[in-house]
């Protein structure tokens, strides 16, 4: 698969609250700014209901409710229950894209693996919609995950492999495992973060400071070589082309 060598702008990935996936509905007779701020409230709405009852407890009624809104009127956005709440879920996800790139770049050791993981933690647990997806709400990954179709979930794994290999010919990672096996690891990891205070006690959950620590000490001894040969730079423009890429993926649900 061909490398992007596009030079990485955040606008690349930043969206106003309606747009990106899932498809917005885009058909009302208000004015466009009225539109996007409503379109914005019903969002808002959304995300603070999915952090507090979840995905399947979650309706249509309550979210208008909540968002002062006519059931009607949120269907002039979106189709479904669906639509609604992966469109939710979506824009906290390009929030905390937009978060952990500024932290990122903020950092001059920001490129190397293991603070890619400290500044992408901090992120995820700064957005309550995308804390609680880690913190014990896995129906909203699931509920989510549900929408994508498989031959989406084969391209994001093929990027996610493809990112890997980049940053292993960088010289940021080691080079004696499988790629295939770093990633199927790396998914393993992620997915196991959101379902696992599923089946702990709360009492042994580890705090979200102890969490992000660990993780960044368990990838830089896992995966980085005890003599990086890259640099903090090259694993920045490799973290932007593979968001960049993994956005463009994305917006093709559309």
């Amino acid at each position: 698969m061909a490398t992007s060598r596009k030079t990485f702008n955040r606008s690349d990935t930043q969206t106003h609250a309606g747009n990106g996936p899932p498809g917005r509905r885009g058909q009302s007779s208000a004015p466009p700014d009225e539109y996007q701020r409503r379109e914005a409230r019903i969002l808002d709405a959304a995300a603070t209901l999915l952090v507090r009852w979840g995905y399947r407890k979650t309706t249509v009624d309550d979210v208008a409710r909540e968002a002062g809104v006519g059931k009607g009127t949120v269907y002039l956005h979106w189709k479904d229950k669906t639509e609604l709440f992966s469109a939710a879920i979506w824009r906290a996800s390009q929030q905390v894209t937009d978060d952990m790139l500024r932290r990122i770049e903020a950092d001059p050791d920001g490129g190397l693996f293991h603070r890619v993981w400290t500044h992408g933690m901090l992120a995820i647990l700064a957005n309550p919609l995308m804390s609680a997806l880690m913190r014990g709400r896995s129906d909203i990954f699931q509920g989510l995950a549900d929408t994508l179709r498989p031959e989406t979930l084969a391209r994001l794994g093929d990027n996610a492999a493809e990112h890997i290999l980049q940053l292993r010919n960088a010289g940021l990672i080691r080079d004696d495992l499988p790629v295939p096996t770093i990633t199927f690891l790396i998914g393993a990891l992620k997915i196991g973060l959101i379902h696992t205070p599923d089946f702990i006690d709360p009492a042994f959950l580890p705090t979200d400071g102890q969490l992000t620590d660990a993780l960044s000490d368990l990838m830089r001894r896992w995966l980085e070589p005890e003599h990086l040969r890259g640099d903090s730079a090259a694993g920045k423009r490799i973290m932007a082309e593979w968001l960049t890429k993994t956005y463009a993926i994305t917006t093709e649900e559309v």
